[in-house]
Parts: C-alpha cells; structure tokens; sequence
C-alpha cells in the first residue's frame, strides 16, 4: 500500500475495526489464550472503546493492548497504526510531522515515536552479529576541534557488522561508546570489549576491532554507513542530542538491516510493537545524559589556552 492511500486508510474511522482484529490476530494467532492460566476461551467484553477479553476459567480480563507499545494509551488504534508504518519507511519521520498528520499534541506524538524506536531497540538486543564480524570507530557530529580534548557535540560510536564471504554487510549495530569510553574528555582509542560482549556472538568466527579513530585499518565502508546515519538524522530530525541518540541509530540500523535482507519493514515493526510493553513517559525522560560534564571541561580548556 503506498503511503497517500495507507494514510487516507488509517485516518478514515471505518479502518479502526479492522486494525483491532488485526491486532488480536496477531497477539494470538492460534486463538485467545489467557495470560495468567492458558486458558483458550474468553468472553468478549465490548463497552469499552477496546475490546475487553475475560478468561472463561479465571475471570481474568485482558485488554486487547495488553503487553504492547499502546498499552494505557488513549489514541486510536488507527492513528497508531500509521505512525508505525510511517516509521517503517525509510525516510522515518519527526514527532513535529507526525504530529501534523495525525493530528495529536507534539508531547503525544514524540511519545509515541519514542515507544516505536523502544520496540525496535528491543528487538535489537536479541539479535547478535554472528560470522564475520568487523567493528569500527566511528563519531556523530563534526564540529571543528583540533586539540585532543573531545568536543561536546561529538559523540563516539562503534559500529558493528556481520559480513558475509562476498564482503558484503548482512547485519549492522550502530552503538554509543559509553562504556567503551577510559577518558571520555579525550578523543583515543576506544575499549571494544565492552560492545563484543553485547552485540557480538561468542561464536563468532572472526572479529576484526579498529577503534582508534585515525588508524589506517580502518572501514570505510563502515564508515560510510555513519555518516549516513547522521545526515539522515541531521535531515529528519535536524540533530539529537546525546540523550536520545541510540534510540535514532538504532532505526536506522533497523531500517538498514530490513533493507539488506529486503523484508517488510512495516510488518516487521507491526509484530515487533505488539509484543514490546510500553516504556512510561516517566522513564523515558529520566534517561540520563551519559556525558554532563563534557561542555564545562572543554569551556575550562578553551579559557586556558586563550
């Protein structure tokens, strides 16, 4: 379905009905299945504006958004449903757009685009680079910065990719070096055991680690990659800060590796948010800003070498 039609779809009323059978087709594709007993019938209780399921052995009621990223929220299943296709597109969106179309508060609409990109980090955890895995040095943002201190709007990053015997990426992982970070004020080289032990798996036929930022080993291809990323970040979203940053890399990497193994993005990411529970607003924005005393040594550095 192309985007104007889908759109037109999940804004128009008649679609609502249809995606809540859809998405009770697939939480229980085999049929209603209680949560706390396994029982396999319910009564359908329908005065509500969702569908309510009641276990015919327990008594135990299921809400129809149970367990998924709309769990407690008050839009409609349809509006939903289009932020999570417009999300599967490659070109992704911005909470301010997605506000626009679907018609919510801008707080609404950056909830909910930050529940998808939940979903697909999520999702990400489970799945290890396997194989041929090469692991690169990379950075987000390129202010002008020729000291050895680390400017605070340049983010290091590892990028992660399983490669097949052709040379070619079949999976990629775009992750803030956090951990990976011994001086985080100074630009050197980065500990890469810390992103092995995540994202790469134990069996792993080889890895190949650069993280030093200006070796000559280093991946271009995997370099470009980044740069991609943040052009498409810097284009959508006109730039994010640290907070928030792993949640965009990881879409873009999700949209990468969809692409590279040419499967439905959007059918991915549908399955994918009905079976992620919902992150609070509250947690979301208590994450904690993994570099704050970054700006204030390298304005104390600028003072002194002025």
């Amino acid at each position: 379905m192309e985007l104007s039609e889908m759109t037109t779809f999940c804004l128009s009323e008649v679609s609502e009905t249809q995606w809540i059978q859809k998405i009770h087709d697939s939480r229980w594709p085999n049929g209603f299945c209680c949560p706390k007993c396994s029982a396999r019938h319910s009564y359908t209780i329908r005065t509500r504006r969702l569908p309510l399921y009641e276990c015919s052995a327990c008594g135990t009621q299921t809400s129809l958004t149970s367990g998924t990223i709309m769990e407690g929220s008050r839009t409609p299943i349809r509006l939903w449903i289009l932020a999570i296709y417009l999300h599967s597109k490659p070109e992704g969106i911005s909470a301010s757009r997605l506000t626009r179309i679907i018609g919510t508060t801008y707080k609404t609409a950056w909830l909910i685009c930050h529940k998808i990109r939940h979903a697909i980090a999520h999702s990400d955890q489970s799945q290890l680079l396997q194989g041929l895995v090469r692991i690169n040095f990379a950075q987000y943002g390129h202010p002008y910065n020729p000291t050895v201190f680390r400017h605070p709007q340049e983010q290091p990053l590892l990028i992660g990719a399983s490669m097949n015997a052709a040379g070619e990426f079949t999976h990629i992982k775009i992750k803030q070096a956090v951990e990976e970070c011994s001086y985080p004020q100074f630009t050197c080289p980065l500990d890469k055991f810390p992103f092995i032990r995540k994202h790469v798996d134990p069996q792993a036929t080889e890895i190949v680690a650069v993280t030093l930022k200006y070796s000559k080993d280093r991946n271009k291809s995997l370099l470009r990659i980044c740069q991609n990323a943040s052009i498409w970040i810097n284009s959508t979203f006109r730039g994010i800060g640290a907070k928030h940053l792993q949640a965009y890399l990881d879409q873009y990497s999700y949209g990468f590796n969809m692409t590279v193994l040419k499967q439905d993005a959007f059918s991915s990411l549908f399955n994918l948010s009905m079976t992620t529970s919902a992150l609070p607003y509250p947690e979301l924005i208590r994450k904690p800003n993994i570099q704050p005393k970054l700006r204030l040594q390298y304005a104390h550095y600028l003072k002194n070498a002025s």
